[in-house]
């Protein structure tokens, strides 16, 4: 019997005689030391005991904590409780349309959240179209400015994010407990109490921290929406257009703090119960416990809701991209589209396209290097790299744009103007998803396929691309769309970074709707949705049954 040795000694002697694996674990640690605790540590080394001061001392600053604690809170609660009744109508009610319901809540994720601001300005400003049938018919004068529009907008952006989450969980639930209970006398709210909802937790709370991490760091839709209701993200972004970076960091630190906190509460509630369905029992030909008749119809009419304020989002935004003037000159134009989208003086959409996709391929390709390293390779710092790697999941986007800008304006390394910074800031928001993903599908690939490739001669660098590769494929397919999606969507992340020449077209959305040029920003989305539908389109045809896109 041959005996593995084990110890730290031991793993670097096998490090060091496969030098492929030696070269990606020391460019892992670079790549993350640079790009992720060099930033973190500049950010909080950065300010001074005056702007600690200043920051505690002025009331303003502390409303806008208090404010984004309250908003964000609100605005997950309700996308959360949004999310969960229309992925349990989908799942265990018998209403009709179900397939049109999950196309509605595919949409939105193909917009950037700001535009669900835009869109609310359309509808419901002072000048938007509601607004004014409002006045005219009823002498009414809506003002949701400040946070009941604020509420609305963030749970309309971020519903599908739970819905998303949310379904997944509720898909997965075995029917055979629920039949269980129904047997022994549980019947409808009961049964859904003590059963569906306690097994359906654990997406639940997922759901709730995702959205509130997006809450939180959501900048566009406060400063479109909020009025004088002041949040903390964009009072960053305030006080960086002032050149304060020393304050801008207070504020950073104090945002990272709520995030974290639901972290911690989510992991607490999660480990007080188990959530296990999967027993090994057999449970085919058992169907899924259905809603009432009654039940079904409330379901419907929520359903029937939530998609037509999406599609009105959308709708508003269509007219006014291809109308000279909605509302006020109704004449079919492309000038807008062929301006703004298609004009090269103007390439915020191409610039959004080119930079999204050289992210999405680096941030999928060093999740693969990550993933294998810390799965299959014995090294010293494998829990502080793994940590290192998710750590930008947990941080909110606005705190990792201020890092990076603060980091790499000044010191050894400027990078600031350039588009290496927006793509980094990009990679490292996308990068932790892959990551935890390709780290589940390592682990599920026996370890002795790639020892049989080794014993034949092949090194790392080889079994990595000829073995590992290939058997993951539909895992790396399916990351890169999720992060190329996102990345085209993405504008908290980089908003301090964007310079004139690589202004993104979520900047440009923001930008026109904060001047009031409305006509061009509901172009800029239509174009950013269109460029993301078409490469979308263009992926499904290259890799057909690999990667499902458009399968509701």
């Amino acid at each position: 019997m041959i005996i593995e040795k084990k110890g730290m000694g031991s793993s670097i002697g096998r490090l060091v005689k496969d030098p492929s694996s030696l070269i990606l674990v020391l460019i892992s640690f670079a790549v993350l030391c640079l790009f992720v605790i060099y930033p973190l540590i500049y950010v909080i080394a950065l300010p001074g005991a005056t702007d600690w001061t200043t920051f505690f001392s002025k009331s303003r600053y502390g409303t806008a904590l208090l404010n984004t604690v309250v908003s964000s809170s609100l605005s997950a609660l309700t996308a959360t409780v949004c999310g969960f009744i229309y992925a349990y109508s989908i799942h265990y009610s018998n209403i009709a349309g179900k397939k049109f319901f999950r196309f509605i809540a595919f949409l939105p994720i193909l917009a950037p959240s700001v535009m669900t601001g835009l869109a609310f300005l359309l509808l419901f400003g002072r000048g938007g179209m509601v607004s004014q049938t409002m006045k005219a018919w009823f002498n009414v004068e809506l003002d949701l400015y400040g946070l009941p529009g604020l509420w609305i907008v963030q749970t309309i952006s971020y519903f599908p994010l739970a819905y998303m989450t949310i379904t997944g969980v509720l898909r997965s639930i075995s029917p055979n407990l629920e039949i269980a209970a129904q047997n022994l006398g549980a019947r409808g709210f009961k049964l859904f109490r003590t059963i569906t909802f306690k097994l359906a937790l654990p997406g639940v709370i997922n759901a709730f921290l995702l959205v509130a991490i997006n809450c939180f760091a959501d900048f566009g839709n406060p400063k479109l929406i909020g009025g004088n209701y002041s949040l903390l993200a964009v009072e960053i972004y305030g006080e960086i257009i002032n050149n304060e970076p020393g304050l801008a960091s207070v504020m950073g630190l104090i945002l990272v703090i709520p995030a974290l906190l639901v972290f911690v509460i989510q992991s607490k509630l999660l480990s007080k119960g188990s959530y296990s369905t999967i027993t090994g029992k057999p449970v085919s030909g058992l169907n899924r416990v259905k809603t009432s008749r009654k039940t079904d119809i409330v379901l419907f009419i929520f359903n029937s809701i939530m998609a037509l304020f999406i599609l009105s989002m959308f709708a508003i935004t269509i007219l006014f991209a291809f109308t000279k003037n909605f509302g006020r000159d109704n004449t079919f134009t492309l000038d807008h589209i062929f301006k703004i989208v298609f004009n090269p003086s103007s390439p915020a959409v191409l610039n959004s396209l080119v930079l999204s996709l050289i992210s999405s391929i680096l941030a999928v390709g060093f999740a693969l290097v990550l993933a294998y390293v810390v799965v299959r390779k014995p090294f010293p710092g494998k829990k502080i790299l793994d940590f290192t790697a998710v750590l930008p999941i947990a941080l909110p986007g606005t705190f990792v744009g201020l890092a990076l800008i603060v980091a790499f304006s000044n010191g050894p390394i400027m990078l600031q103007g350039s588009a290496i910074l927006i793509i980094v800031a990009m990679l490292l928001k996308q990068m932790p998803v892959g990551y935890r993903g390709l780290t589940a599908s390592f682990k599920q690939v026996d370890k002795s396929i790639e020892e049989a490739a080794t014993n034949l001669g092949a090194d790392s660098r080889r079994t990595l691309t000829t073995i590992v590769f290939p058997m993951l494929q539909k895992t790396i397919v399916a990351n890169f769309v999720y992060a190329f999606m996102k990345n085209m969507n993405t504008l908290s992340t980089i908003v301090f970074l964007i310079t004139p020449k690589w202004v993104v077209a979520a900047v440009s959305i923001f930008n026109y709707a904060e001047t009031g040029t409305y006509y061009w920003a509901a172009a800029v989305a239509v174009g950013l949705m269109g460029t993301t539908l078409a490469t979308l389109g263009v992926m499904k045809l290259i890799f057909r049954s690999k990667v499902k896109i458009f399968d509701f």
